[in-house]
């Protein structure tokens, strides 16, 4: 059953991505493009794990690693 539900979500995710990637069709608008479909690359994979039920990392992971240090030094002192 996952797997259906897998292939439905990225059929659907690549049909949308393309219908809208073609909106950007102009040349001047071609970084809006890649940018729209790297988000929506990210997206798949995200959506796809969660739908697998693999669990994701906090969306404040990274910024717990990178400022936790940083509050640590400003305690110390």
């Amino acid at each position: 059953m996952i797997v259906l539900q897998l292939i439905g979500f990225i059929a659907v995710m690549l049909g949308w991505s393309i219908y809208q990637v073609q909106k950007f069709s102009s040349p001047n608008q071609r970084s809006a493009a890649v940018t729209y479909s790297c988000l929506m690359g990210i997206t798949m994979i995200a959506g796809s794990l969660f739908i697998a039920h693999i669990p994701l990392p906090s969306s404040t992971t990274l910024l717990r690693i990178v400022f936790e240090p940083v509050g640590k030094m400003i305690l110390r002192q």
